[in-house]
Order: structure tokens, then C-alpha cells, then sequence
């Protein structure tokens, strides 16, 4: 006689004989919808499919090739898809936070370089009575000297400015592979490119050609706009040239404000004549620019804000 087993939810009863099973569903204790096992193994079918049970209710097959519900799905992979998700969001978050952090360290470090400059200029003007020109050009216009090349001396780079054959242009044979030397004062560190493709080293600032003049004379009672409101050089953020190109000069409109590139995110800084270094936005008013690279414009700086 085989032995039959009944299993609803957790629990399982058993053994009982057919007759018991049949008893138990006559007295409406056993339910279509009940497990069944036939012997002590195997596994658990519909009690609906046994016809031993309830015959005409359906094909009946072996109790020992039945098989049970499928087991409740896994709440693995929703848990693992939303780690995934957080984790994710974390990584972004943190590099968000890393690039604004690398960024204001490297405005920090090109600041400091324009005051460098701004107190290389200073000093020049001290030694010389006038601000460097913006280049030095021959009779016939050849490019000779850059400004940034007669700053040298007074941003620590006196025996690269003592080699310089200044009666020959930066470009003579003599003279061209001393600009292949890196000037870490001249090079805005947000910025890769440090060399041209025929191996000089750039520059990532350029004068205001409306100040720093080819061959001209700046002295600071020329500024009649006030030094303050006067740009001397900028931070550029593309084309770049070399720092021994004599013609390194812009006008700050050309290269500044909306629809330009910038140096950082919103804006660029600008060394002004009195030696400040300002972060101005990439949608400066261009009248504003305008009257800021003038030196002796006489424009009515109180009607802009910036």
C-alpha cells in the first residue's frame, strides 16, 4: 500500500492511505488546489491531475514526475541593479566635485602667474621708465622681440634671457632653440597644449595690443582711463603662440566674451595696470571690454556693471 502525502503552504501531512485521502475530500478537507505525493520521495503534483482523486478533472500523471510551482523569484537582480545605480550616481557625483576642485586649483595657479607678470611688468617699468613694448619689429617689419621675452630677467629666468642675441630676431638660428624652453610662469595649467608643432613653447597669456603697442611706449601717466580700469594682458584660451613670438598681442574683444572660447568655466581672468588680476564672464558686455583695453579712452565706466 502506498503512502500518500498532502503539503498546503508550509506544511506537509502524511502518510495517508487513498482511502484517507479520498475521506478527507468527501469531508471538504482536501482541495483541488492541494499538493499530492504518491511514496516517500518525489515530488509534490496538483491534487486537480490525480484521477485516484478526482477523476474526469484532467490527465493525470505520475506522482513521481510532478513537479512544484516554480520557487518565489529572486529579489537579486533588482537589488544588484540598484547598487549599481547608486553606485553609479556616487562615481559622477565625486568627479563632479573632483573637476570643480582640480579647476578652482588651477584658476589659483593662473592668477598667480598673471601677478607674476603684472609684477615683472612693474618692475620693467621701474627699470626702464616705460612698459615693455608688445613687440619689437625691424625698420623693414620683421618680428623681433616679444614682450615676454624682455620679462625674463624679472620672473627668475635671467640665464635663459642672458643667452638671447637681442641684435638678431627670435627667429635667427642663434636664437630660435632658446624658445623651445617651457616657461612655467607663462602657461595657464587648465591647459594641455604647451608646444607648437614645430616644438617651441607656448604661451597661454597675450598682451593688449591697444596697451603693449609694436615698438611703443607705455608709461603709467598715459593711463588716463586709471590703471585700474585699464587691461594689460589676458588669458587666451586657444591659437595659442609661442612666448617668443613678437606678435602676441590682441585686442581682449577679439578673443573675449560671448560666443568665444574661455579659459575656465565662465569666463577668463585679465591683468589689469594697477597689477589686479580680475575673473571676468564670458558674457562680459563687449562695450565694457571695449572700454576696459582703452588706456586713455575717457569712457563712463560707472554706467557698466561687471
Amino acid at each position: 500500500m502506498e503512502n500518500w502525502y498532502v503539503r498546503r503552504e508550509n506544511e506537509t501531512a502524511g502518510p495517508l492511505t487513498l482511502e484517507r485521502m479520498r475521506e478527507l475530500i468527501h469531508e471538504g478537507k482536501l482541495q483541488k488546489s492541494d499538493l499530492v505525493r504518491i511514496g516517500e520521495v518525489g515530488n509534490f503534483i496538483t491534487a486537480a491531475h490525480v484521477l485516484e482523486l478526482f477523476p474526469g478533472s484532467g490527465t493525470s500523471q505520475p506522482a513521481a514526475q510532478a513537479t512544484e510551482p516554480p520557487p518565489r523569484k529572486s529579489h537579486l537582480a533588482l537589488i544588484s541593479g540598484l547598487l549599481i545605480a547608486v553606485l553609479t550616481i556616487t562615481l559622477a557625483i565625486g568627479s563632479i566635485f573632483w573637476l570643480q576642485k582640480v579647476e578652482a586649483e588651477h584658476r589659483a595657479v593662473s592668477k598667480n602667474h598673471l601677478k607674476q607678470i603684472a609684477l615683472a611688468m612693474n618692475n620693467y617699468h621701474d627699470a626702464h621708465r616705460t612698459f615693455p613694448p608688445g613687440g619689437i619689429q625691424t625698420a623693414d617689419g620683421k618680428p623681433y622681440i616679444s614682450w615676454q621675452t624682455v620679462l625674463l630677467p624679472y620672473i627668475e629666468e635671467a640665464p635663459l634671457y642672458n643667452k638671447v642675441n637681442f641684435s638678431r630676431p627670435w627667429t635667427h638660428p642663434q636664437n630660435h632653440p632658446l624658445f623651445k624652453s617651457e616657461i612655467d610662469v607663462y602657461l595657464n595649467p587648465a591647459i594641455g597644449q604647451t608646444v607648437s608643432e614645430d616644438g617651441l613653447a607656448l604661451t597661454h597669456y597675450a598682451g593688449n595690443k591697444l596697451v603693449l603697442k609694436t615698438n611703443g611706449v607705455m608709461r603709467y601717466p598715459y593711463f588716463k582711463d586709471g590703471t585700474a580700469n585699464t587691461i594689460l594682458a589676458v588669458e587666451v584660451a586657444e591659437n595659442f603662440k609661442p612666448w617668443g613670438d613678437p606678435t602676441n598681442t590682441a585686442e581682449p574683444a577679439e578673443i573675449i566674451g560671448p560666443g568665444k572660447k574661455s579659459s575656465f568655466t565662465g569666463g577668463h581672468h585679465l591683468l589689469f595696470a594697477d597689477g589686479s588680476v580680475r575673473f571676468v564672464t564670458d558674457q562680459i558686455n563687449p562695450e565694457l571690454l571695449k572700454a576696459l583695453s582703452t588706456p586713455a579712452g575717457r569712457e563712463r565706466m560707472d554706467k557698466f556693471q561687471y
